[in-house]
């Protein structure tokens, strides 16, 4: 009779330890990355924030405000989070701001570049050389309808019709850009 006990209680730890393995603990995890991107997000916003309305201030003030803010949020929501950790969040949205605005003036760059300076591309194989080096005449088609076709140096080498044009630009897999002027 003791046996049967004995095997009906470490059944019913069995049981309750699967249930808490199964149901509760992997729920857990999940809850703390919630309140970690709540408070990522939250501190983007406040360094940007930071970075608008505290132009005066330094670098170190800036920090200490966003932590303060982020803080309270964080109170407010029951997170409990160190000061250190606070201090990596807002880092970190610091550094994802810095780089959006670093890609943002690189794309513009790019942008004006390519506005600027006509370009035709040189079929090299299955590769493609975009260069702002254009011999008169070669961004029209010809009489014929055809396009001219250029080798690596500029210099004409034949002609092909648009179709054919098309259908080499859909092949490119790679291009690098020049400048020669």
């Amino acid at each position: 009779m003791n046996d049967i006990i004995i095997l009906a209680v470490q059944l019913g730890i069995a049981v309750a330890a699967f249930v808490l393995g199964k149901y509760i603990f992997p729920n857990v995890p999940k809850s703390v990355m919630e309140k970690l991107n709540t408070l990522a997000q939250w501190a983007s916003q406040f360094v940007v924030w930071a970075k608008e309305f505290m132009q005066s201030n330094s670098g170190e003030e800036k920090m200490a405000k966003v932590v303060e803010k982020l803080k309270e949020i964080a109170d407010e929501a029951g997170i409990k989070v160190t000061e250190d950790q606070l201090k990596a969040i807002a880092q970190s949205a610091y550094e994802a701001m810095k780089a959006g605005e670093k890609q943002a003036i690189t794309d513009t760059a790019t942008l004006e570049t390519a506005a600027i300076a006509p370009t035709i591309v040189i079929n090299a194989g299955t590769a493609a050389v975009a260069t702002n080096n254009v011999p008169d005449g070669a961004l029209e088609l010809n009489a014929d309808g055809g396009v001219n076709t250029y080798d690596e140096a500029g210099n004409k080498t034949g002609t092909i019709t648009e179709k054919e044009a098309e259908k080499a630009a859909s092949n490119v897999y790679a291009i690098t850009e020049e400048d020669n002027g």
